[in-house]
């Protein structure tokens, strides 16, 4: 008897079997929408495991994988979509917690965290919307919250500025608040207590607002 093997028979057999999940009381989440130790997705919903359960363990995805929460290691060729991670992301194109990420995302093209505790990477693009604490290093770090930590790129923060405890290095940065240092080309903030390196510096309520080289404000 031949056995008829193709990418539509896999996909086919992953969608009927897709939102079976490990499930048990005082299993899960609060909500008891279940959880399993173990996905692949081939492109949402094409995958072992509905997106409304969640992953404790290791989930690969070919192009797109979604799931509530996401704990361990994430491992995507295109991307890769959770509400909250624990743990690691690593996506060919771009990985995303609408919540928050507790740990490490390492994108080919960017990532995106509600709220970060943790590191992103990325060769492109990192966002957070929210407040992080740890550490951005991408060409271009966005934060519409308060920083913790470092920024490292060449463009860092929000024209209108998110507020920043620690340090940005790059040839631009912007921030509401600083208590820090920022190092670049050009420096911008509104208030400061610490240092700007840059040969523009900015600190709008600081009483030399514009010098080049150094400004500080304390």
């Amino acid at each position: 008897m031949k056995v008829i093997s193709s990418p539509m028979t896999l996909a086919l057999v992953l969608s009927l079997i897709s939102g079976n999940s490990i499930s048990a009381p005082d299993e899960g989440s609060a909500s008891g929408r279940g959880w399993a130790p173990f996905q692949f997705s081939i492109y949402n919903p094409i995958q072992l495991v509905g997106e409304s359960k969640d992953i404790g363990g290791l989930r690969f995805s070919l192009l797109y994988g979604k799931n509530a929460d996401m704990s361990g290691i994430d491992l995507a060729l295109g991307v890769t979509s959770s509400d909250n991670l624990t743990g690691i992301q690593f996506a060919g194109l771009g990985n995303w917690a609408a919540s928050s990420v507790k740990g490490i995302q390492i994108g080919g093209v960017g990532n995106e965290a509600g709220f970060l505790t943790g590191i992103q990477l990325s060769v492109f693009v990192n966002v957070v919307l929210h407040d992080a604490t740890g550490i951005q290093v991408a060409p271009i770090n966005l934060i519409k919250g308060e920083m913790k930590g470092i920024q490292i790129g060449a463009l860092n923060g929000f024209p209108d500025g998110g507020n920043v405890t620690g340090i940005q290095m790059g040839l631009f940065n912007f921030a509401r608040n600083v208590t820090g240092l920022q190092i670049g080309l050009a420096n911008f903030s509104r208030d400061m207590n610490g240092v700007q390196i840059g040969v523009l510096n900015y600190i709008e309520q600081g009483r030399f607002p514009f010098t080049p080289i150094l400004n500080a404000k304390f």
